[in-house]
């Protein structure tokens, strides 16, 4: 049976891509550092809520959208034109400084709100240039026969460490004295979790950069090129639509989850709380990782990421109106299976569609989601914010997250034909 993509279709031969050294290192590295950064962003988020309400969630939110819209085109062609590992080692860098930034700010006392968005926003200006250099580098380790496999692989690491990350997050929030929670330890933790991939980095292949330094067109060039292989890509546009859809709309409730539990009557407003949501959350996206793997030479595939969707809003809508810690964990599990599903089957497809040459320009193209969700998670904070001054009597946080999830219910569904007759084929060079 051929792939989805029009390729000859081979085994998913799981102790292959195993044996494979470079990267085996790669993914064990990797989830040890995504095991630090999810006790990071638990740790953090949970700081901010708690000090400054939700419109330090807003804020949060909005300094790391702003540059990941700014930046994450250059952060593509960047690199498509220079080696990926060495970008990488660079990003990786800058993300210790700005992790040790924030440990040391804790040491101090009470940490401003200026300096946690700060740090937010330094690491969406990192994170604009690792995105597509850490995904275009397992392009770089793996047989073109095996990358939707191999990404799919990898994410199931990422996932993994969202079950376990915020709920090692909630044990080191709960070390010391007193009642208070020491979000210093998570810092620390996060810090020592580069460590092994800052280390790995140099066994990686050595490869050089994906187009020769004289035949390098200028950046805006090279950025217009990645634009207009899109727009003549009708497969690929249909696929960014949901993905934005999907962003703006529904992976927003991640963020407003820490508002969610410090304002919600009904529940124990504590950070065990909160992670252990994202826990139910991030198990919910191993679930969603594992089917993707199950899916990858299924048919239909159009109609699968658009059910996802829809999936996800429901999900969204029973956590909105949920009023015990069982039946959220529950609804919190199945938007994250719904939404990982999504995300990682919509992108293994677009890097099928995508000739390597381009592949950096396209998934930064592809990650502007992330401006979009953080964008639309800063007005829902500030508008739970201001609603719950305005509204004593009603819950702010269910009128505007039930108002995302059933715009993102409505959206899929006008899109629902389109996804449904959507036809994959493997793109064998960049169209001009």
């Amino acid at each position: 049976m051929p792939s989805p993509t029009g390729e000859p279709s081979q085994p998913l031969d799981l102790l292959r891509l195993w044996h494979n050294r470079p990267f085996r290192r790669f993914w064990v590295a990797n989830l040890i550092s995504n095991l630090g950064t999810s006790a990071f962003v638990m740790a953090m988020t949970w700081l901010t809520v708690k000090s400054y309400g939700a419109h330090g969630i807003a804020l949060l939110a909005l300094g790391y959208g702003i540059p990941q819209c700014l930046l994450q085109v250059f952060g593509g062609a960047t690199t498509d034109r220079i080696p990926r590992r060495q970008l990488f080692l660079r990003t990786q860098g800058a993300m210790v400084l700005t992790a040790l930034l924030l440990l040391l700010s804790t040491t101090q006392g009470m940490v401003p709100l200026w300096l946690l968005v700060a740090v937010n926003a330094a690491n969406g200006v990192i994170s604009a240039f690792d995105t597509p250099a850490r995904t275009a580098l397992i392009s770089e380790m793996v047989p073109r026969g095996e990358l939707v496999f191999a990404q799919q692989l990898y994410s199931v690491a990422s996932n993994v460490t969202n079950v376990f990350g915020p709920a090692l997050g909630g044990i080191l929030l709960s070390i010391g004295k007193g009642d208070r929670s020491h979000e210093e330890l998570a810092f620390l933790f996060n810090v020592l979790s580069f460590l092994p991939l800052l280390a790995c980095i140099p066994w990686l292949p050595r490869t050089p950069a994906p187009v020769a330094a004289q035949e390098r067109p200028a950046l805006w060039t090279s950025i217009r090129e990645g634009l207009s292989y899109v727009r003549h890509q009708p497969a690929l546009r249909l696929l960014l639509q949901l993905l934005a859809l999907v962003m703006l709309l529904g992976l927003p409730f991640q963020t407003l989850l820490p508002i969610f539990v410090h304002d919600h009557s009904s529940l124990y407003a504590h950070h065990s709380t909160y992670a252990a949501l994202l826990s139910a959350v991030g198990l919910g996206g191993l679930v969603g990782s594992l089917l993707g793997i199950a899916s990858g030479q299924a048919r239909r595939l159009g109609l699968a990421l658009a059910g996802a969707a829809l999936g996800l809003a429901v999900a969204i809508l029973l956590l909105a109106g949920s009023q015990v810690i069982h039946w959220a964990s529950l609804s919190a599990f199945l938007a994250g299976a719904c939404g990982v599903f999504s995300l990682n089957l919509n992108n293994a497809l677009m890097q099928g569609l995508t000739p390597m040459e381009l592949q950096g320009r396209v998934i930064a193209i592809a990650n502007l989601g992330k401006g979009l969700q953080a964008f639309s998670a800063a007005a829902a904070s500030e508008a739970i914010h201001l609603l719950g001054r305005a509204m004593v009597s009603s819950n702010a946080y269910l009128v505007v997250q039930s108002a995302l999830a059933l715009t993102l219910l409505a959206g899929v569904l006008l899109l629902w034909r389109p996804m449904a007759q959507l036809e994959l084929r493997a793109q064998p060079a960049a169209s001009s």
